[in-house]
């Protein structure tokens, strides 16, 4: 299973790798804050990325620097991942431990979101097994690509 997990991540980065041949400006990619001056907020509820038969949910609650909540990846034809995040939001980084289901097993591995104004982007990076659980070799150096924007939803 471990294998698996590391090829969804590693597919999942390729993904967004292929995105390099575009110019800065439409490729989307978020860095540093510099291009808003909006100040990025995490907010209690459901973001959710759909497009193309493909959802990512991510609906959170938030406690002081604790977040918890549910993380589910439904990919059109491919297997899903349903699972809970318990994490800490520091500079509206949520770096989490997201612990699911896929294929009849349970797993474990670190997941990043940068969260915006109404909006959440995943982070992707080099991940390394550490015991029982895939994480990131280097959380702070992680890449937040525009691919798949998770939208706030109203309540």
């Amino acid at each position: 299973m471990k294998i698996i997990n590391a090829g969804l991540s590693l597919l999942v980065f390729a993904a967004a790798c292929q995105q390099t041949g575009k110019k800065q400006s439409d490729h989307g990619q978020v860095g540093s804050d510099t291009t808003s001056a909006t100040a990025a907020i995490a907010e209690n509820g459901t973001y959710q990325y759909l497009k193309n038969g493909d959802t990512i949910s991510l609906t959170i609650a938030i406690d002081g620097d604790k977040v918890h909540g549910d993380l589910n990846y439904i990919w059109k034809e491919k297997d899903r991942n349903i699972g809970h995040i318990d994490g800490v939001l520091k500079d509206s980084i949520l770096l989490a431990d997201y612990t699911f289901s896929s294929e009849g097993q349970q797993s474990i591995r670190q997941v990043a979101f940068k969260f915006g104004k109404n909006r959440v982007v995943e982070g992707y990076g080099a991940m390394e097994d550490k015991g029982d659980k895939m994480s990131f070799v280097a959380p702070d150096k992680l890449m937040y690509d525009e691919k798949f924007v998770l939208e706030k939803l109203s309540q």
